[in-house]
């Protein structure tokens, strides 16, 4: 395993633990480009739906979001603590590190322009024709790349240095914002003899990836296509270096120029052994392809590790024709199928053909098109932000292949391990406006039910030529798409503002991570349902001392509250347990005889809101005593001193106060209470029977109660 692949994996390994959030490192998602990812396990075909899903909260950033945003977990980010984060570069030249979770102010940012005195390239003056599909700057177009294994960002920013056009590669680490391998590094490149790259006529919107050692990017035509003066470039740089290691110009000896790599921002397939695969835009003139030089209309297999050379290409046999009609096979960009032995590449373009490639052989030229595993026409007008791909076993149900192509519906097409049905498995029916929808797919595995497939689409036209135009995030149940579950026009409040054109949503732990041209990154994700806390006791009134069981009970109409509960007591904490099943039990003994006013608080989650239930009166009533009377000489006689002993118990403690003996209605003393015991010695005078009891008052905790009567007897004293 080589690239981006292994260094996932082992980000994966030594930084997350199993079911933690995954990163996601590269457009895309992995290594072959899915744009799927199988980890999610909180959104699913239930809960992504008005009421329960919605918009969550905005990040204001400098400009423009034509980078798809990428996230991290877990991130230590000095003197800040550790978050996991969601970073966003702009059309300003701006990178912004932001909580993914809770959002607020950036955790850092930085202007890779004013770096080195520069300014964002305001594109309307480079532009022809006065071209509107880019408005507004150019600068971080296409989405970048982080190398987990040394948490670096690599980047490419335009900006206007000295009136003139350059593009630079940074190296940028992920936890500080700081270039740890020196300032950006200014990108320039010759091919053979006579083919200089010239900055001036290019844009750099395919994504960028790394494959083992190397950084690899590619570049385009700026705004409108013409020809004569651009040609298409794949380059390679050492990650750590920053020094070019290979540069590959696509059409460098044809008359007309052309063959733009660009791929609607696409990044290049990195297989397993490292090697990248792109596809080439349109010649102009008679010789866009020739085999030998010029390779426009192609798929290129290139070698990172080996300056970039040429390995083998696919060109289809109608390639003079799709030059001549500008249709480009570079309008989208290759996807790796997992699981395909050979390993097999699909993708297509603007004329709308899927195209089916074994990568051990992709077959060059041949003008019978019989090197294609297999050609299907299923994009109509064609391909723009290409497809996705969701894996899943013939036991659940099989792979499926989707796609939303320009002037058409949202598809789904089942793979068979060779090729992809003709027909769709299914498909939606929401009104197509150009460029189709821009697609992610989240599930958890294969698992029934998990399965969403997201799209970004403009509401109006316009987003080709006259930018920017509103637009809408949707949600389809990948397995039936017919089956639309929310959109964000369906409740207000839930609006992104401007389309962002081919920028994919960013699906990662629960949320949904939309770019926009309206200057802001919006954040959809589970809404916090409402909750109601309920209070009881297990006895009211209670006594002194005695234990009582408080429940509180947290329940909401969208499923059962997780979480925890507090239980305040005239506005001070008397504990916090758990919910299990929406129920939290405290037991309390209450000290003090009063009217205790009580609450349960449930602090919510990410999921439910949280919620105070009303206050319970719990009367905490004094204690019952019981008061036990003993003489210590009964029958006694006159004279002899006598110990009278009241033993004053209760189940919740021992009593404090006083005793008062009695004989019938007159006192004969009072004692403190020690230990729930109180001693009164006296001499009794006269024979008779005496009619003696202790009488407990009571105290503040402990009720009063008085002794049975002892008969204490007092005979003559011997003569």
């Amino acid at each position: 395993m080589a690239g981006l692949a292994a260094l996932a994996l082992s980000f994966s390994l030594t930084v997350q633990a199993a079911q933690a959030p995954q990163p996601v490192l590269q457009r895309g998602y992995d290594a072959g480009v899915s744009g799927a990812t199988l980890t999610e396990t909180t959104l699913n075909t239930t809960n992504v739906a008005v009421g329960t899903f919605g918009l969550v909260f905005m990040l204001p950033v400098d400009d423009a979001i034509f980078a798809q945003p990428l996230y991290v977990p877990n991130v230590a980010i000095p003197n800040q603590g550790t978050h996991n984060v969601v970073y966003v570069a702009t059309m300003s030249d701006s990178l912004y590190a932001f909580d993914a979770d809770a959002g607020g102010a950036p955790l850092w940012s930085v202007n890779f322009a004013s770096l080195v005195d520069a300014t964002p390239v305001p594109i309307a003056d480079f532009v022809f024709n006065n071209n509107k599909n880019i408005v507004g700057n150019l600068g971080i177009l296409s989405t970048p790349v982080i190398d987990p294994s040394t948490h670096v960002m690599y980047l490419v920013a335009c900006t206007l240095e000295n009136n003139t056009m350059a593009y630079r590669l940074h190296a940028v680490d992920i936890t500080t914002g700081t270039e740890p391998y020196g300032p950006g590094v200014l990108i320039s490149a010759t091919f053979g003899k006579s083919t200089t790259f010239d900055a001036r006529y290019l844009t750099q919107r395919a994504s960028l990836v790394v494959s083992g050692n190397q950084v690899i990017f590619a570049f385009g035509a700026v705004e409108s296509e013409y020809s004569g003066e651009y040609i298409g470039w794949v380059m390679a740089y050492d990650k750590q270096t920053l020094q070019q290691s290979g540069a590959f110009a696509t059409i460098p000896t044809a008359s007309g120029g052309g063959g733009g790599v660009w791929q609607s921002g696409r990044p290049p397939v990195v297989d397993s052994a490292g090697h990248v695969y792109v596809f080439v835009g349109n010649g102009y003139g008679c010789c866009g392809y020739d085999g030998a030089k010029n390779f426009s209309e192609s798929v290129l297999k290139l070698d990172p590790a080996n300056a970039l050379k040429l390995l083998n290409w696919f060109t289809p046999d109608n390639w003079n024709t799709l030059d001549m009609n500008d249709q480009d096979i570079s309008s989208s960009g290759p996807l790796l199928i997992p699981g395909t032995n050979p390993p097999l590449i699909a993708g297509g373009g603007k004329a709308g053909y899927l195209y089916v490639l074994d990568t051990t052989d992709l077959g060059k030229f041949n003008s019978t098109d019989s090197q294609i595993v297999q050609e299907e026409y299923i994009a109509v007008s064609g391909f723009r932000g290409g497809p996705v791909y969701w894996q899943r076993s013939a036991a659940n149900g099989g792979p499926l292949l989707y796609n939303w192509g320009v002037g058409d519906f949202v598809k789904a097409y089942a793979f068979s391990g060779a090729q992809f049905a003709a027909t769709p498995a299914s498909e939606g029916s929401v009104s197509p406006v150009w460029p189709g929808g821009i697609l992610t797919l989240s599930a958890n595995g294969a698992a029934h039910g998990s399965g969403v497939l997201w799209a970004t689409v403009a509401t109006i036209t316009g987003a080709q030529n006259d930018p920017p135009v509103p637009g809408e995030l949707h949600a389809f149940d990948a397995e039936d798409l017919s089956q639309e579950l929310w959109n964000s026009g369906m409740t207000s409040g839930d609006e992104f503002g401007n389309y962002a054109k081919f920028v994919p949503p960013l699906v990662a732990n629960g949320k949904v991570y939309v770019a926009t041209w309206s200057d802001q990154l919006a954040v959809y994700g589970l809404l916090k349902q409402s909750t109601t806390t309920g209070i009881a006791s297990s006895v009211n009134p209670s006594t002194y001392g005695q234990s009582v069981t408080l429940t509180a009970t947290v329940t909401s109409s969208s499923g059962t509250p997780t979480g925890k509960v507090t239980f305040m007591m005239n506005g001070s904490s008397m504990g916090t347990a758990t919910l299990t099943g929406g129920v939290a039990t405290l037991t309390k003994t209450f000290q003090g005889v009063a009217t205790k006013s009580i609450t349960a608080v449930y602090a919510g989650n990410t999921s439910f809101s949280g919620s105070t239930s009303s206050v319970l009166s719990q009367v905490v009533n004094p204690a019952a005593t019981k008061v036990a009377l003993n003489s210590s000489q009964n029958p006694a006689t006159v004279g002899q001193p006598v110990t009278l002993t009241a033993t004053v118990s209760s189940s919740s403690g021992a009593p404090t106060g006083k005793v008062t003996f009695m004989n019938g209605t007159s006192a004969l003393g009072t004692a403190a209470l020690t230990g729930g015991v109180a001693t009164l010695t006296k001499t009794f005078q006269g024979t008779a029977t005496k009619s003696i009891t202790a009488v407990y008052p009571g105290s503040t905790d402990f009720s009063g109660s008085t002794s049975a009567v002892l008969t204490q007897v007092v005979n003559p004293a011997p003569p």
